[in-house]
């Protein structure tokens, strides 16, 4: 089933740490998004046009799709981890009278396999637990290497465009801020000028009625003041008005991209915190280094094949007792005979799995908190705008994900 790496013996402190703190880190990265959610439904984008309705049908889509695939993924690695912890139970159930044969062949591998690595007799850079798992993973960590260079060089660009994002939505706001500026300004000027007009006239009548002087043109350039500020203010007012409206069609559309672009950043950022846990490093750099180190002991490891043939009449000897028992994935515990004849080491195996499962578990929820938030949204969309509800059902279809109240 692909996961070997279940199995593993005492690790070294660092190891310790590095294991103990992604454990948390789903869970956080799980809550953290939930919160994100909340505070972005608050801040929904206004969805003004049909164009931008139909596009934000189309995300949620999206949404649900990837959400399925990864709930798909995760319930398969889910059962995996799940079979061998019922073979551990399987495996402590065993009467202590019948567990004589399966005990000396986990100790024969066990000491064949720690004579093989004095006659290597080499220092490395990675453990005997690290040694093994990557020995159980070996034909798909190339493969995974390429997964995780790639996803963190994704991560790197969802960072980048979170900051564009971010930026653009600073400057969106200062432009707001502008333009009501000028708009106060323009209300201002409007009521200066009216006060101009209304006192010039004041003044223009009580002189014409106390002297014989004819004030027809200070009227009339009076009155062409009072239009030429009114139309000056007219067009401004309406160059912001329509300012106002294309910074919020702006502000709306950074809004979506925004929401986008964080769940893309949560769910690789989850993919990746579970394979650093899951191959026991920090990074892909540190994952590349421990991979070729694992090849060049591999690769040293053919010299010794002296201890070969026997190591496999013992690996034969414990399948064959362990399938006695019922044990699904007996292979497995070829790499963990020390879990067999020590129940401490048992005890740190099933923890380990525990944790997976919950982070397993977690994840399963997470994206199904996804879906259904997804699912809320295009019902709320065909909900408030009817003319869009013929063109999201076929949009639905087409991905094939049914919406019922």
């Amino acid at each position: 089933m692909g996961l070997f790496r279940l199995f593993s013996k005492k690790k070294r402190p660092e190891q310790n740490e590095e294991e103990s703190n992604p454990s948390l880190e789903p869970e956080l990265d799980a809550v953290s998004w939930r919160h994100e959610k909340k505070k972005e439904q608050k801040k929904s984008a206004k969805l003004n046009t049909h164009t931008e309705r139909m596009g934000y049908v189309k995300d949620n889509c999206e949404i649900i799709i990837e959400s399925g695939r990864q709930i798909e993924e995760a319930k398969v690695e889910y059962t995996a981890v799940t079979s061998y912890l019922t073979d551990m139970q399987k495996i402590d159930m065993i009467p202590e009278d019948r567990k004589l044969n399966l005990e000396e062949a986990a100790r024969k591998i066990l000491n064949l396999t720690k004579e093989r690595g004095k006659l290597q007799n080499k220092s490395s850079i990675i453990s005997d637990r690290m040694y093994r798992l990557y020995e159980s993973y070996e034909k798909q960590i190339p493969k995974e290497l390429r997964a995780i260079r790639d996803a963190e060089e994704y991560q790197a660009v969802i960072q980048q465009d979170m900051k564009h994002l971010e930026k653009e939505r600073i400057e969106l706001d200062d432009e707001q801020e502008e333009i009501i500026s000028k708009q106060a300004f323009l209300k201002g000027i409007a009521v200066v000028t009216s006060v101009i007009v209304i006192i010039l006239f004041l003044l223009f009548s009580l002189l014409s009625n106390y002297s014989e002087a004819n004030f027809t043109i200070p009227f009339l350039l009076t009155v062409l003041m009072g239009m030429g500020s009114a139309l000056y203010i007219f067009l401004e007012a309406r160059k912001n008005s329509g300012s106002i409206r294309l910074v919020q069609m702006k502000q709306n559309r950074q809004i979506m991209l925004m929401n986008k672009v964080k769940i893309k950043s949560v769910n690789n950022r989850n993919y990746l915190d579970y394979s650093y846990s899951k191959y026991m490093v920090n990074d892909y750099e540190q994952f590349n280094i421990a991979w070729e180190e694992y090849v060049r002991m591999k690769d040293e490891a053919r010299r010794y094949q002296s201890n070969t043939e026997l190591l496999e009449f013992f690996h034969d000897e414990l399948v064959h007792e362990l399938k006695k028992f019922g044990i699904v994935d007996s292979e497995i515990w070829i790499y963990q005979p020390s879990a067999i004849l020590d129940n401490k080491e048992m005890v740190e195996v099933r923890h380990r799995l525990n944790v997976r499962r919950q982070k397993l578990r977690d994840r399963i929820d997470m994206n199904n908190q996804q879906k259904e938030d997804a699912l809320t949204a295009i019902r709320q969309v065909m909900k408030n705008y009817p003319d869009c509800v013929s063109e999201a059902e076929k949009l639905l279809r087409r991905y094939r994900i049914e919406v019922e109240e």
